[in-house]
């Protein structure tokens, strides 16, 4: 099979484009011509790991595989050189922007993605983010048809796991990575055989991971059990930092620790600054942070 990719830094697109380029002619591979600052900003559920390394390049460059830098969506050399490449099937995995109809219909049989989520749940920007935030006790990806509506088209491929508690994103976003490579590998060789089989996504059930603003809070300290709120606050740390404070002002913390219930009389949310460091107080016990 004649394959394009589009993909960003990092381990989810890496591991998807070396299963693509294990079994299949591998004619290009698309990524965003981010400068640096853009490049860690877009992430977009997927984990970028800063640094100079980038494995995808790495990978279309030791299996000789033109990169065609992309600037936008719209970008007019990119879109006539996918059309004049005439793929088989176009491989989407962790690539910022929704491909316009003229650049994924050119593929002669399908375009699909590998979504870091467990479609219909969570389409959109960050789904990594939205799985701690609601509390997903198993997660994993989807392989999809492209379609004009974000995340939306029918499934191909599912690979789902457990979501371990207190698990840190950044091996979550390697586990997905190896998935992805599994579930692409499955729905590319049945749609190089004809045997595909597409199930459409159950709007009921759509959940949707937005952008959030550095900064926002997120955590709703009455109603969510202590162990959710350590499990969500060590998940994320530090891609995401949920604002505290105490009577003293803003409060830092470099790492969460633990947790431990307890009945205490204090509000949910404040946090008692001690020599161990932080105390983050929740309705049912205590998260204990890590001095910054």
């Amino acid at each position: 099979m004649r394959v394009v990719f589009f993909g960003t830094r990092g381990t989810f697109s890496a591991a998807a484009l070396e299963t693509l380029l294990s079994d299949h002619t591998v004619i290009a591979v698309v990524q965003p011509a981010f400068r640096r600052r853009e490049a860690i900003r877009a992430a977009l559920g997927t984990v970028w790991r800063g640094g100079r390394s980038d494995p995808v390049t790495a990978l279309a460059r030791r299996h000789r595989v033109p990169r065609w830098p992309m600037t936008g969506p719209r970008h007019e050399a990119v879109r006539s050189a996918v059309r004049g490449a005439a793929p088989d099937v176009i491989c989407i995995a962790g690539f910022p922007w929704i491909l316009p109809p003229g650049v994924y219909q050119a593929a002669r049989l399908a375009a699909i993605n590998v979504h870091p989520s467990l479609l219909p749940r969570h389409r959109g920007l960050l789904p990594l983010f939205w799985v701690y935030h609601a509390d997903d006790r198993e997660t994993g990806v989807t392989v999809h048809r492209v379609t004009e509506r974000a995340d939306a088209g029918g499934i191909l491929e599912q690979e789902g796991f457990p979501l371990p508690r207190g698990c840190p994103v950044d091996r979550l976003n390697d586990r997905n990575g190896m998935a992805a490579g599994l579930a692409l590998r499955r729905a590319v060789t049945a749609l190089a055989e004809g045997v595909a089989r597409e199930r459409s996504q159950d709007e009921r059930l759509v959940t949707t991971a937005p952008a959030v603003q550095p900064g926002t809070p997120m955590v709703d300290f009455a109603a969510w059990d202590v162990e959710r709120v350590w499990h969500f606050l060590a998940g994320l740390f530090p891609r995401f930092i949920e604002p505290l404070s105490s009577d003293r002002g803003p409060v830092r913390y470099g790492g969460v620790r633990g947790f431990r219930r307890e009945v205490h009389s204090r509000a949910p949310g404040t946090v008692a600054v001690t020599r161990q460091g932080p105390e983050l107080y929740c309705a049912d016990g205590v998260v204990e942070l890590d001095p910054s």
